[in-house]
């Protein structure tokens, strides 16, 4: 590891050296290693409460997989905790130990393993922060766009209800900076909507099984509720508190398991959205984090403002791959703004898509190794 340094340049025609990454609306990060192959690489998941993160795992030890095979990656270390940012700072430190060239962290709670990616970074070693935004000095974030994600469910959502309800949240996990990004997508939007009346709102910790018993508390709590704003994973939950209640379903945001999807299409009533925050988002972490090691420079243009830090420029935010209503129709004013990479269609072509999967896996997609590759100089 000593034989490591690292370069940032200005992308004017100023040069200056660092001994940690930097990047920021005015830089290129170089980072120089002694070899472009054979790459010991930590991946430390913070949540490991659901399925979802399951595939998300599953999916960055697939394409692991494939850089090994190519000779890439010599090997690789992935720790999962369950919400616990002690123990995850524990496990980061130990990769450090173990002398990885570069990890990747999906961070239970940013603040408490600041001082582990500093000491990385001492190390030099290359961290780079993965699915959930979190910022650090000298990092890159390669995240899902959570708060896109959630601003479009929330404007198909206002549309369903003609401008005016009454309605109740089920957020994720409190304190998560993907949970608190989502909430504010749904104060951003539901502000220019005054006769829209949140009753209630409330973590359903990404859980079908809280989500039930928080959705059967509403129900018994409030006489009417016109529609259901809830976050992905959950949204088989909300469907058995009603069932369980004898209540006709009303309208609300759903999930993108192929078990949802089957059960909405047993329900001809029932009124829902599934936008799919892909559990891929993995992969584009890794395959920046790779081409780093390689040498290879991120494109200054590819660089947004980081969704937790936004003064700050090291962000490649990862688009939605798909969003699924009934019909897939695209005429509605919600749809129009759309991002350019993400894909609307119907209930069926999602049934399509998932036919060989099983019931617990998310409708999922990562970018091909040609986009990551339009990413870099």
């Amino acid at each position: 590891m000593n034989k490591k340094a690292l370069a940032a340049a200005l992308i004017t025609a100023v040069a200056m050296m660092s001994t940690t990454p930097a990047f920021a609306d005015d830089l290129n990060l170089v980072f120089e290693c002694d070899k472009t192959e054979g790459f010991v690489i930590g991946y430390s998941n913070g949540y490991w409460g659901n399925t979802w993160r399951a595939q998300m795992v599953e999916d960055f030890e697939t394409r692991a997989n494939e850089y090994k095979e190519a000779g890439i990656i010599a090997d690789i270390m992935i720790s999962n905790t369950n919400n616990d940012p002690t123990e995850q700072l524990n496990q980061i430190n130990a990769m450090i130990d173990s002398g990885v060239d570069a990890i990747i962290i999906d961070a239970v709670s940013p603040t408490t393993i600041k001082s582990a990616v500093e000491k990385a970074q001492h190390e030099g070693i290359l961290v780079v922060v993965s699915n959930d935004p979190a910022y650090y000095e000298g990092t890159i974030c390669v995240c899902g766009d959570n708060y896109t994600w959630q601003k479009i469910q929330v404007e198909w959502l206002v549309d369903q209800l003609d401008g005016a309800g009454e309605i109740v949240e089920i957020d994720g996990v409190a304190g998560n900076s993907a949970d608190t990004l989502r909430v504010q997508a749904n104060k951003d939007v539901l502000a220019n909507y005054p006769d829209i009346k949140v009753l209630a709102a409330a973590p359903g910790g990404w859980s079908e099984t809280e989500a039930q018993a928080l959705m059967t508390t509403f129900l018994s709590s409030y006489e009417k509720i016109d529609a259901v704003l809830e976050q992905d994973v959950m949204g088989e939950g909300v469907i058995k508190a009603y069932e369980n209640a004898g209540k006709d379903l009303p309208i609300m945001t759903g999930d993108y398991t192929k078990a949802f999807l089957t059960k909405w299409s047993q329900l001809p009533d029932l009124n829902s959205i599934g936008v799919s925050y892909a559990p891929g988002n993995s992969v584009p972490g890794l395959d920046v984090a790779v081409r780093l090691l390689q040498g290879k420079t991120v494109k200054p243009e590819v660089l947004v403002p980081n969704p937790m830090d936004e003064s700050k420029v090291n962000a490649i935010m990862v688009e939605p791959p798909y969003v699924v209503t009934k019909d897939g129709d695209d005429s509605a004013e919600w749809a129009q703004n759309l991002p350019e990479t993400t894909q609307l269609i119907s209930l069926e072509e999602a049934l399509e898509i998932m036919a060989d999967q099983s019931d617990t896996a998310a409708l999922d997609g990562y970018p091909a190794q040609e986009v990551i590759d339009s990413y870099f100089e």
